[in-house]
């Protein structure tokens, strides 16, 4: 059947604009909150925020995805601080690991303490061999064996990146996955051996909001406030097709079908492969190679619970066990007791899919979870599940291979020679910080409001 083109209809209406963003998550916002009436944002959702928002389960708020925000550049922290004053609160991670062998706290290589002594000793012995190791990794297993050993990497590293993953480890790169590996040297790795006192890893400062009164709580302030700074935002505008050659973007809203002119830049936060697709000019190859990137989708199930809040938690719980679900739990009202009434708390557990693979019903997700969360112990006597709601993130966690890493460069080369901006963590196809998303979008914003208005 033929698929007729999304030019095929005239528009019902126009818009003209200097610069146009696709998509109003963090990135999007932050460009075009320092455009002011120089830039339109399009967002195909009825609210902005992308991955950094908040839901609300009757008197119980969950983010999407659980975020804090670190602060590696000072511009980030001078604008968010400005934007959001007091609100904004230290949150340092607490987070644990849960293995075969113990708990202890997170990373589990700077705090072997919490191991058992055997453990700690095997582990110790295997880190310090692997630091005199010189050849370079050729995938991602071999990656983590030569960071930490044989010992470190069974108890944890493997089986909990196989279930992050959902694929083997040997067909991962090795390269891409540096920001969530914490290397310390060996005097570190000794240190917390011999010592209860926690080792944080690369990002021990951590913030978090925390609004007074009864509105919107979580991290989605952090996106409202942003959203608030950005002149122009069109919410409810799907992006049906990209002419770069034109300089226009079509959308289909409630309000019927617009076309977006724009004079000078289009920057696109929408995931890779979809900007590619609805490029008029792509290559029918590139599209394809586009579509088959591997990623994982991230489901979440928040689970809001009447009873006594539980003790010693930490912000979030990593979870080896192949046998549950879920990644790790994470515990919302750790980073805000306001997120659930006084005799309450809400959870919040992760599980991994395969885009490519198919998505488990919202209904069996939940059982398969509860039965987890029996499986390890986290409901004590006189709590209760009295609400629970499943949320999707897909892509999530953008795959890297060898093969992935090509295609996302040669696409990203496409829309460049096209005069198209690929910005964000999907939009550029990598993974990155909250940080990171607004340092890069505030940059690329800044620049942009310093030239002349054409």
């Amino acid at each position: 059947m033929h698929n007729p083109s999304p030019w095929a209809d005239p528009a019902d209406r126009e818009v003209e604009t200097e610069v146009l963003i696709l998509g109003a998550g963090l990135a999007g916002l932050a460009a075009g909150s320092l455009l002011d009436d120089r830039a339109v944002v399009l967002e195909a959702e009825d609210r902005p925020g992308g991955l950094v928002r908040t839901e609300r389960i009757g008197e119980y708020w969950f983010d999407h995805v659980i975020h804090l925000l670190y602060f590696s550049h000072p511009d980030v922290e001078d604008r968010v601080r400005s934007l959001l004053g007091d609100v904004l609160r230290p949150c340092p991670p607490d987070a644990r690991v849960e293995t075969g062998r113990g708990a202890t706290r997170f990373p589990v290589q700077l705090n072997l303490f919490g191991l058992p002594p055997d453990v700690r000793a095997a582990c110790l012995a295997d880190l310090r061999a692997a630091h005199e190791e010189t050849t370079p990794p050729r995938d991602y297993e071999e990656l983590l064996l030569g960071a930490f050993g044989r010992t470190l990497c069974e108890l944890f590293f493997f089986p909990y990146n196989r279930k992050l993953w959902q694929r083997p480890l040997s067909s991962l790169s090795a390269s891409g996955f540096h920001w969530n590996l914490t290397r310390p040297s060996v005097a570190e790795i000794e240190r917390g051996a011999n010592s209860a006192r926690p080792a944080s890893g690369y990002n021990s400062r951590g913030w978090y909001p925390r609004p007074t009164g009864d509105g919107r709580r979580g991290m989605e302030v952090l996106s409202q406030a942003l959203a608030g700074r950005v002149a122009d935002l069109r919410l409810r505008h799907v992006v049906t097709a990209l002419d770069p050659d034109a300089r226009t973007v079509r959308t289909r809203s409630p309000e019927g079908i617009t076309d977006f002119h724009y004079t000078h830049d289009c920057v696109s936060t929408l995931p890779l492969p979809t900007t590619v697709s609805l490029c008029r000019q792509a290559p029918a190859a590139l599209v394809e190679r586009c579509r088959a990137l591997p990623r994982n989708r991230v489901r979440s199930v928040a689970l809001a619970v009447h009873g006594p809040r539980p003790r010693d938690t930490g912000h979030w719980r990593y979870y080896t066990r192949e046998d549950v679900p879920f990644t790790r739990l994470v515990f919302m009202t750790e980073f805000d007791p306001d997120t659930a009434p006084a005799d309450g708390w809400g959870v919040l557990a992760e599980v991994l899919e395969p885009s490519e693979g198919p998505r488990a019903p919202d209904d069996s997700l939940v059982a398969e979870v509860l039965r987890g969360v029996e499986e390890v112990g986290l409901l004590g006597p006189g709590s209760r599940i009295v609400g629970s709601r499943v949320f999707t993130s897909d892509p999530g966690y953008v795959v890297f291979t060898d093969t992935a890493r090509d295609t996302a460069a040669e696409a990203t080369r496409f829309l460049a020679s096209r005069g198209v901006t690929p910005l964000g963590r999907y939009g550029t196809w990598t993974y990155s910080s909250m940080s990171q998303v607004m340092e890069e979008a505030f940059a690329w914003g800044a620049e942009r409001s310093a030239l002349p208005t054409t």
